[in-house]
C-alpha cells in the first residue's frame, strides 16, 4: 500500500499531487502527514537498522581499516564531520527571522551537523539549529564534541572537519587544509593531504542524504509546532535505514 509519506520523502515540490492521489484535503494532508512522521520516528528511533548511534570499538576499528585503505597517512580517523544548511521560509517577525538568516549568502537557513562513517551511515547528528549559528556552535551545543572525544579516549579514533571547527585544544579532530605548503613538518603535511582528501567524502555523504531524500531540497516551511525538528530526524533515520539496509552510496563504494 502506498502511503502519503512515502511519496512525500520521495518527491518534490507542491502537495497538490498527493491531495490528488489520496482525495484529502491540504490540511487534513498535513495534519497526517505530521503524524505519520512521529509514527516513524517511534518505530525507526530504536531500530538497529536505523538508529543513530555511536558504533562498537570493534565497528570502529573496522571503520579505521577502511579509511587507512584508502588515505595511507590517516591510521586512527573513523568518521568525517561537515555541517549542512537547508533553505527556509522567512519569519513575519523581524527578530526571529534574523536568527535563521546568513549574510554570507544572503538567505534564510536551518542548520544541522552531522558525521559520516566509511560506509555511509550517521553516528552522530544534531539538527534543526537556526541558519546563523556557526557549524562549530551547534556541534557545541549537540554536544558532538563530547561524542566524539569519548570516542578518542576509548578507541584512539579521530574524525576528519573543515575549518569551520576547531581543533587547536582537541587532539580527536584532524582539519583539514588547502594551504599544504605552510606545513614544514613533512608528515603533517602528509596527513594534513590526506584529511584534506578524505574530507570529500563528507560531502558525498550529504549529498547522499539529499538524493535520498529529495524534498530536503525544497525550502522548508516556518512552522512553530517543532514539524521541522520531526522531519528531519525522519529523514535521518530513514537514510540510516537505507544506508544499511540498501548499501548504495558513494562512501561505501569508495571506502568497501
Amino acid at each position: 500500500m502506498i502511503r502519503p509519506e512515502d511519496c512525500r520523502t520521495r518527491t518534490r515540490g507542491s502537495l497538490m499531487a498527493l491531495q490528488l492521489i489520496f482525495g484529502m484535503a491540504y490540511t487534513n494532508l498535513d495534519e497526517y502527514l505530521l503524524f505519520a512522521k512521529r509514527v516513524i520516528i517511534k518505530v525507526l528511533r530504536n531500530h538497529p537498522m536505523a538508529r543513530v548511534k555511536i558504533p562498537s570499538s570493534e565497528k570502529i576499528a573496522e571503520y579505521k581499516g577502511m579509511v587507512c585503505n584508502r588515505h595511507q597517512n590517516l591510521h586512527d580517523v573513523w568518521c568525517t564531520m561537515d555541517g549542512l544548511k537547508i533553505t527556509l521560509e522567512q519569519s513575519g517577525d523581524a527578530l526571529i527571522q534574523e536568527e535563521y538568516y546568513n549574510g554570507w549568502t544572503h538567505d534564510h537557513y536551518v542548520s544541522s551537523v552531522i558525521c559520516f562513517c566509511p560506509d555511509g551511515t550517521i553516528p552522530i547528528v544534531f539538527v534543526n539549529v537556526p541558519g546563523a549559528v556557526h557549524d562549530s556552535q551547534i556541534a557545541d551545543y549537540g554536544n558532538i564534541y563530547d561524542k566524539l572525544e569519548s570516542v578518542y579516549q576509548r578507541d584512539g579514533a579521530k574524525c576528519t572537519v573543515d575549518s569551520a571547527f576547531g581543533n587547536v585544544t582537541r587532539e580527536y579532530l584532524i582539519k583539514s587544509s588547502q594551504e599544504l605548503i605552510h606545513i614544514e613538518d613533512h608528515q603533517e603535511r602528509r596527513i594534513a593531504r590526506d584529511a584534506t582528501s578524505m574530507r570529500q567524502s563528507a560531502e558525498w555523504g550529504t549529498q547522499a542524504f539529499q538524493s535520498s531524500m529529495p524534498r530536503i531540497k525544497d525550502r522548508m516551511k516556518f512552522e512553530t509546532r517543532g514539524e521541522r525538528k520531526v522531519t528531519l530526524t525522519m529523514m535521518i533515520l530513514l537514510y540510516n535505514l537505507r544506508a544499511r539496509a540498501v548499501g548504495i552510496n558513494q562512501l561505501q563504494s569508495f571506502y568497501a
